[in-house]
């Protein structure tokens, strides 16, 4: 495609390293703009990157990821249906290092001919276009109508930094949700993959527990919003018992020394994983239950603006 006919937006979300430069330094062969955007926060990035961009159709994609040569035009190609407002593709996998065993597995294990690692943002649908689930579409590789994006009330809080971890929700995941409920068609298209970085830092054992417990946090922020408040002692009950089930399986997965369908390397990880998963959920909820000021960030009615952590 044509450069003249797309524009690329960098927005730095509080970085340290050379990225001014670097944008500067290509931004006389695309059309491609520099914004800064300092407060923390993934939502901070992304609506600064909406409010900046000229077109209706937005296309997210994060810093970690590398794109198909293809991936502009098929996402281009998918919105000339105009009843499809969000398309995505493939993420696939660029390991550091070849990775354990235990996490091959987890790649590998396929659900028909889907293959999804959701807590390190790669998935495999398929080949071809297809309809898809708005939930299967990740952040990483999001491109949607900008109408759709503010009709639904834009991006909820995420990726925040650790000493702001419990001002986190749930991401896009609020807009797929969205999508969903109001029977808005979505694409798959394989021609607009990308390939995700996974260093080898995010495969250890420790890493997908940081990162279930983070999880469990969103967990949390989506049901209280969902509540429309705090959640009762019964309601509380309902999801510890439901994440206990989750717990209890591989668990005794694991105690049996593996079944056919999991080794016990991986049902062990999986345990702990779900053990954090529960842990971020209940300290989101105890977090929100003593600060009002927390509970109000919660239930905003959306994040277009507004500083995150500015009362502590």
């Amino acid at each position: 495609m044509d450069p003249a006919s797309f524009e690329v937006i960098v927005v730095d979300n509080g970085s340290s390293d050379q990225t001014a430069e670097v944008a500067r330094r290509y931004a006389h062969q695309l059309q491609l703009v520099y914004v800064p955007a300092p407060e923390p926060g993934l939502h901070v990035g992304r609506h600064a990157g909406m409010q900046q961009a000229r077109s209706g159709i937005l296309m997210f994609a994060d810093d970690d990821i590398e794109a198909e040569p293809t991936w502009v035009d098929a996402v281009t190609e998918a919105f000339r249906d105009p009843a499809v407002v969000l398309v995505g593709g493939n993420n696939l996998p660029r390991f550091e290092s070849p990775p354990p065993r235990w996490l091959q597995e987890l790649w590998q294990a396929r659900d028909g001919n889907r293959r999804i690692v959701g807590h390190l943002s790669v998935s495999y649908l398929g080949e071809g276009c297809f309809e898809a689930d708005a939930e299967d579409v990740w952040g990483c590789n999001f491109s949607i109508r900008r109408e759709v994006l503010l009709e639904a009330g834009g991006f909820h809080p995420d990726a925040m930094p650790a000493e702001k971890l419990r001002y986190r929700g749930d991401g896009e995941t609020h807009i797929s949700r969205w999508i969903n409920a109001a029977g808005k068609r979505v694409r798959f298209a394989s021609r607009a993959s990308v390939h995700h970085w996974v260093p080898e830092d995010r495969m250890t054992s420790d890493y997908f527990c940081r990162r279930y417990f983070a999880q469990g946090i969103s967990a949390s922020y989506s049901a209280i919003r969902s509540n429309r408040g705090l959640l009762n002692r019964r309601q509380l009950l309902r999801h510890q018992i439901d994440f206990f089930r989750y717990y209890s399986r591989y668990k005794t997965i694991a105690w049996l020394g593996g079944t056919a369908g999991m080794s016990k390397d991986l049902a062990r990880i999986m345990a702990s994983a779900r053990k954090a998963h529960l842990s971020g959920f209940q300290f989101h909820q105890n977090e929100a239950s003593g600060s009002p000021e927390l509970l109000a960030w919660i239930l905003k009615p959306d994040y277009f603006s507004g500083r995150s952590g500015s009362n502590g």
